[in-house]
């Protein structure tokens, strides 16, 4: 059976149904064994949801109790927070970008102070430490190009078919 007569069924029991509608469906009933049936099980529904719904009995009259949702309502509406005023909105708006933008053009202005090697040319001096005993390193400075290059090389040498370190070559 469809959805659609199944909801006709419901509403003829529950009568929503015009009177036309209404004669409609129980000529309907009179002639469709299934619809007969699926019609018991609803009212067998009905009756047995009616019987087990609970009573609720309220300690307060109707009215006073749904003064006391609205007065809820009101108070959790005046809670929430007020929206900011739009002269403050508009500021922040055009604050955002200027804050970025002084940042930007500061942070700019101090790297390029930074790296100007006109005042102290030792300034970006690199100092190169070497842990190994058997490699060594060699650095270049180019003011014009503002760079070092740092050259590592391996001290051993062969002598006698052996590698062995340069140091120790001249202690013996």
């Amino acid at each position: 059976m469809k959805l659609e007569s199944e909801l006709k069924l419901q509403a003829y029991l529950d009568g929503e149904l015009s009177g036309r509608q209404a004669r409609k469906v129980a000529a309907w009933l009179a002639t469709d064994p299934q619809a007969q049936l699926l019609l018991a099980e609803l009212k067998m529904a009905k009756t047995a949801l009616a019987g087990a719904e609970p009573e609720m009995a309220l300690p307060e009259n109707r009215e006073f109790y749904w003064s006391k949702i609205q007065r809820e309502i009101q108070r959790t509406e005046e809670a929430q927070p007020r929206p900011v005023p739009r002269f403050l909105a508009a500021w922040r708006r055009l604050l955002a970008p200027t804050a970025g933008v002084a940042l930007v053009t500061f942070l700019t202005v101090y790297t390029f102070r930074m790296y100007d090697g006109a005042e102290d040319p030792t300034r970006h001096v690199a100092v190169v430490e070497n842990l190994s005993e058997h490699t060594g390193a060699y650095s270049l400075r180019s003011q014009s190009q503002n760079m070092i290059v740092v050259w590592n090389y391996d001290r051993t040498e062969e002598v006698n078919g052996e590698s062995e370190p340069a140091d120790e070559q001249d202690d013996q």
